[in-house]
């Protein structure tokens, strides 16, 4: 918790010196205020923050002024803030917003239940020049950032691609037995169809023809049994080849705009990975579209005199 933190609170409770804030600030450069008194400017850095006060002491004893302040946050952002000040000053005893200080020559010193913050007279130039430090720190701590999160991912990427790499022949023997069972559905279908076709018209057999159409119709179950389960398949794949192509377009997108990141591991590793997915993409498709072949060619019934004939002459 700091002094900026505990005064913005207390701002919220009083706005009284807004209307007269920038006169009051302005006397801070005529001789009879910036050059005696407690009137000045007083600035606090640390390596995770800066503070800027500056105080006008009135005739009257009365303080008014304004924070600025700029943190440094974990994920490496600058966070900058501002804040109306009001208070008194007793001899070298002040409050300022609730928050009780002293001020030793050109030392200031805020104090809070369970803190305190020490301020030096100093010059706006000072305060930005502290600021300017921490924004050189916030482009580290986000450049480490992106490089570590770059690292992971391209971990992942790996990893991903191994997957799917170990996943292919199963998915090969997968396809090729769903392939088989295609042949094998669609021939017993057809046949079952011829049978309910000539049944049908052949009397007395309505019921075996009846029951030739039934069971062509559970064929045809079996055959969207298949499909519904080459369909699952090719959900998982492509769900794991969204997340490896995800993962490559961030590392991508930190090579593209990090400082001098492309001798870089995560942008050296990067680009053997997308050639690996290119490959396995490429093979992946080839055994559904075997898959999608062998259902066409199934789906066609030929009766079993012209395949013969078909056999015979070499077509």
């Amino acid at each position: 918790m700091t002094a900026a933190y505990l005064i913005r609170i207390a701002q919220t409770i009083t706005r009284r010196i807004a209307a007269g804030l920038a006169f009051s600030l302005a006397l801070i450069a005529t001789p009879s205020f910036a050059q005696s008194g407690l009137s000045g400017t007083y600035v606090s850095a640390s390596q995770r923050s800066a503070e800027m006060i500056v105080l006008v002491q009135t005739p009257d004893g009365r303080l008014v002024g304004r924070l600025e302040s700029s943190s440094l946050k974990e994920t490496g952002a600058v966070e900058a803030s501002s804040a109306g000040l009001e208070g008194a000053a007793d001899g070298s005893s002040i409050v300022l917003n609730g928050l009780s200080g002293v001020i030793d020559g050109d030392v200031l010193d805020l104090s809070w239940q369970g803190g305190h913050r020490t301020y030096r007279r100093g010059t706006a130039d000072q305060y930005r020049a502290a600021v300017a430090v921490l924004e050189t720190r916030s482009d580290q701590i986000e450049a480490q950032t992106a490089f570590v999160t770059a690292t992971a991912n391209l971990a992942r990427l790996s990893s991903v691609l191994d997957r799917i790499e170990a996943e292919t022949p199963v998915l090969h023997d997968q396809l090729a037995s769903a392939s088989e069972r295609y042949r094998h559905l669609f021939s017993r279908m057809h046949n079952r169809r011829r049978a309910q076709a000539v049944l049908s018209t052949s009397p007395g057999q309505g019921v075996a023809a009846m029951r030739a159409g039934t069971d062509a119709q559970s064929y045809a179950l079996d055959i969207d049994a298949v499909g519904l389960e080459i369909g699952r398949l090719r959900s998982e794949m492509h769900g794991q080849f969204e997340s490896a192509r995800s993962l490559a377009a961030s590392i991508d997108t930190y090579c593209a705009d990090a400082r001098d990141a492309a001798e870089t591991q995560p942008c050296t590793g990067v680009a053997v990975q997308h050639v690996r997915l290119e490959r396995l993409s490429v093979a992946v498709q080839a055994e559904f579209d075997a898959a999608a072949s062998a259902y066409r060619e199934a789906s066609v019934d030929v009766p079993p005199g012209r395949r013969l004939i078909e056999s015979i002459v070499g077509r």
